[in-house]
């Protein structure tokens, strides 16, 4: 069972603080070491860049096949400390492999979900958390972080489609359909075109989209994390 957690208001430290409580291993790391700071200049942060694939839609019952991410340095992507992980699953992929073509084959001897997570949380040391459509992958990463260390994922994040929908809105445009998926949101930015559903294509993709975004939010100065922050 997931540990008790009653006071959604608590701030983020001390939450944090609550979660370590009841952990160990990884998330125990990881929550041990000192998160960004909210009021830091997010171009002079490190983000981990990050996307899934998964089975279904829905977190309590589909599972991660694969994960994706690179690391961002200010405004840089750092294409070394890229990776992409598949995940050993308990049952098949069934019929999403038409949409991510991993198959149950590729699969086998691939790393656990806990050594997946275990890695995960080593790179998100320090680092924002840098994904598009927050809810879709927390959804996943906190069922799998409360299957393996009886607590939910806490971190500093900065959802790209938020910060599109946002730019439209100042902007006075009404979002179209579509229009705020990855791949639509790049082509608006005039940035290539790449392969969809590859959690790793996609993490990278996610990051040249952020960096895109940055300049549109505040141009040279600097901008503190907590004006982005999901």
């Amino acid at each position: 069972m997931s540990a008790p957690f009653p006071f959604r208001s608590l701030t983020f430290s001390l939450r944090r603080a609550w979660y370590r409580r009841h952990c160990d291993g990884a998330m125990a790391a990881y929550l041990d070491a000192s998160p960004p700071a909210a009021r830091a200049d997010v171009k002079k942060l490190e983000l981990l860049a990050l996307d899934l694939e998964t089975t279904g839609l829905d977190p309590g019952t589909d599972r991660i096949v694969s994960i994706g991410f690179v690391e961002i340095d200010g405004r840089r992507i750092c294409g070394d400390r890229a990776r992409h992980v598949l995940l050993n699953i308990d049952g098949t992929v069934d019929q999403s492999a038409t949409i991510h073509r991993i198959t149950d084959t590729d699969l086998r001897g691939a790393v656990s979900e806990r050594d997946a997570l275990d890695t995960v949380l080593t790179h998100l040391q320090g680092h924002v958390l840098l994904v598009h459509h927050a809810p879709m992958d927390f959804g996943f990463l906190n069922a799998a972080c409360r299957r393996h260390y009886n607590v939910p994922l806490l971190a500093r994040t900065v959802d790209t489609l938020a910060l599109a929908r946002q730019l439209q809105e100042r902007g006075s445009k009404r979002s179209q359909e579509g229009s705020l998926r990855l791949h639509a949101l790049r082509s608006t930015f005039g940035l290539p075109r790449y392969a969809a559903h590859n959690a790793l294509s996609d993490a990278v993709a996610t990051a040249e989209l952020y960096l895109a975004l940055l300049p549109r939010w505040a141009g040279d100065d600097a901008l503190p994390l907590r004006s982005i922050l999901t």
